[in-house]
């Protein structure tokens, strides 16, 4: 039945339809909604549900539950989905067709008479009725539970289209390329007989990094290093897993040629050892300093009267080889009058990520826009050096702290020895990162300064004891819960004010400036310093009732895997000697043909007076 009705002219007229004087055509209809009571909905009137349609062939889908006399609500009781043997025999699919036509049989046949309800029963032999509360209940939920069944246990029908039954290949059949690869000809050539000798060996991991470069060998690609490593540490301050020496001797690569039996001097030569090792070379100093050419060129081309400088590890000197490069871009603003312009709005950090991208100088995907942080920065990953890049925007705290390095350089020469040798240590250990609540290296240099301000002046002072006065004065002696450090002037003061469980050490150039704030972790890493102090006492001890000359003393706390260091030092040398920008800065070139020396053999000038003899030899 529709929803709706037509009704004509010749419907009965209502109590007012004689007033209406307006003529009407006789083959007019008007649209009527039927009355709510006459809606098919409500009075049954409509077709049977179409059953859903499925394609030729296709399973029908199985019933969900089983019959309910057919299951029990025990949990050892398996369920049978049928008693008759002859189910048995035949599919799942076809016993669940059967099991639902006679239930359609069984739905259309006559019910049975009714049994009486009342009786007369014997009084004198028939039983008691029996007491229904004695009775196991039936547990309805695990019926429903039990009788459910699951469709994913079913074995789906074999697809022939996603199998790919009718794929034809072209190759010969895995076996048999097993069959080839596994049995090659008994008299196949090993390789070229010139490689014969390296076949017989195993070349190590950092030969490659040993090897002095030549001309046939092909420069290094561009870095694929991606943003900056998260630096995490261990509850109990030990060395993090990925810097673990893959075997002691690997691990200390810088004690070569030490030989000395006291042990206070062996250990003040291991120290100058490792620091000659790790500071930088040549060639990195002047490529991390073309990698600031490169970018200031670009961004005075895009914004004209900007400077762009180093601040921190790299403009004092006093880095690591993987460490990163802190840039500050200045705008012409800021130079002249101090006002800032760059970085006041997350827009503009955004615009400078923006420009770096389309330069092509990063490492896709290595550039991280910082811009609601406290001091918005951009890090990305040069793509030519493999270098780590921080770059931050109007602000000339850092290059105040770069005179004050040098300061300190020149009046505390241990200093650079003895900052090398910690950042090392805290490094190995994921405390060396001030977002993860570590040390920065600004305070780990101020705290090596102000120790050697309290220290006695010494022309020739022992490097090892002042490592060691380190170790002992900040892990056992100091206490940074009451105790704040200022340096200038040099002095201790009690905290009066600040957080107890935070290290505090005053900006020597901006007093209202506290370096260490963010410092989290300092109990942990002034505990780690104390453990130190304990491992390279016992390590001495060791060593001087048992002495070897190949041993290590500095290795029991900063021996580790130090392959990245030699990996990122290749790179820097590819990139040095296969540019033209360096060109300048490599051997310089050979003489010129039939030139002569500007003075012969025979008539060298006459040298300098010597000075007199010591007075002990007269």
């Amino acid at each position: 039945m529709a929803p709706f009705r037509f009704q004509g002219n010749d419907a009965p007229k209502g109590r007012g339809n004689g007033r209406d004087r307006r003529s009407r055509p006789k083959h007019e209809f008007t649209f009527r909604f039927p009355h709510t009571s006459e809606r098919p909905l409500l009075s049954q009137k409509r077709e049977t549900t179409p059953e859903l349609l499925t394609a030729d062939g296709a399973e029908k889908a199985g019933p969900k539950f089983a019959p309910i006399n057919s299951l029990s609500d025990s949990e050892e009781a398996e369920m049978d989905l049928s008693d008759s043997s002859e189910d048995e025999s035949r599919p799942r699919k076809r016993r669940a067709i059967a099991s639902d036509d006679k239930k359609a049989d069984a739905a259309f046949a006559p019910a049975p008479a009714p049994t009486p309800k009342w009786s007369n029963p014997d009084p004198y032999t028939v039983l008691p009725p029996p007491d229904e509360s004695q009775n196991k209940k039936i547990d309805v939920v695990k019926l429903i539970r039990k009788a459910r069944i699951e469709a994913n246990n079913a074995s789906k029908p074999e697809e022939s289209v996603a199998e790919n039954h009718d794929f034809i290949s072209l190759d010969a059949p895995p076996e048999e390329d097993e069959k080839q690869r596994e049995s090659p000809p008994v008299n196949a050539p090993k390789g070229p007989k010139s490689m014969a000798s390296q076949n017989q060996t195993q070349p190590q991991e950092s030969a490659v990094l040993q090897k002095k470069r030549t001309r046939d060998d092909e420069p290094k690609g561009f870095s694929t290093k991606v943003g900056k490593p998260i630096s995490r540490f261990n509850k109990d301050g030990s060395i993090l897993h990925s810097w673990k020496a893959l075997s002691p001797q690997s691990g200390t690569p810088w004690t070569d040629g030490i030989d000395a039996l006291h042990m206070g001097t062996r250990l003040h030569q291991e120290v100058l050892s490792f620091y000659n090792w790790i500071k930088p070379h040549d060639f990195e100093h002047l490529v991390r300093q073309d990698l600031i050419q490169r970018l200031e060129v670009e961004f005075k081309k895009r914004y004209g009267g900007v400077e762009l400088h180093a601040f921190g590890s790299f403009a004092s000197g006093l880095y690591l080889p993987i460490a990163d490069v802190d840039l500050v871009l200045m705008s012409r603003d800021f130079l002249r009058s101090g006002r800032r312009s760059f970085g006041e709005r997350p827009g503009q950090i955004y615009a400078f990520s923006a420009f770096i991208k389309g330069l092509g100088v990063a490492v896709p995907g290595s550039i991280e826009s910082i811009a609601h942080a406290r001091v918005p920065i951009i890090k990305f990953v040069d793509k030519q050096t493999g270098l780590r890049v921080d770059l931050s925007f109007d602000n000339d705290s850092g290059l105040l702290a770069n005179e004050t390095f040098r300061k300190w350089k020149e009046q505390y020469p241990a200093m650079p020895v003895i900052v090398s040798v910690i950042k090392q240590f805290l490094l190995i250990r994921g405390l060396n990162e001030v977002p993860t609540g570590g040390l920065g290296g600004f305070s780990i240099t101020c705290l090596v300064a102000s120790l050697l301000m309290h220290m006695p002046r010494r022309k020739e002072m022992n490097l090892g004891k002042i490592l060691l006065n380190f170790f002992d004065f900040y892990g056992n002696v100091f206490r940074f819960e009451e105790t704040g450090i200022r340096m200038n002037p040099p002095q201790f003061f009690n905290k009066v004010f600040g957080s107890r469980d935070r290290l505090m050490i005053e900006d020597p150039n901006n007093p209202d400036n506290d370096i260490s704030g963010g410092t989290k972790e300092i109990a942990l890493v002034f505990r780690t310093f104390s453990q130190a102090f304990s491992t390279l006492s016992r390590r001495m001890l060791q060593l001087a009732d048992s002495p070897d000359s190949g041993a290590s003393i500095l290795g029991s706390i900063i021996a580790a895997n130090y392959e990245e260091y030699m990996i990122q030092r290749y790179q820097l040398r590819e990139v040095f000697e296969s540019s033209n920008r360096f060109a300048i800065y490599r051997n310089p070139p050979p003489p010129p043909p039939h030139s002569s020396p500007p003075h012969s053999a025979h008539h060298l000038p006459p040298l300098p007076p010597g000075p007199p003899p010591p007075i002990s030899a007269i």
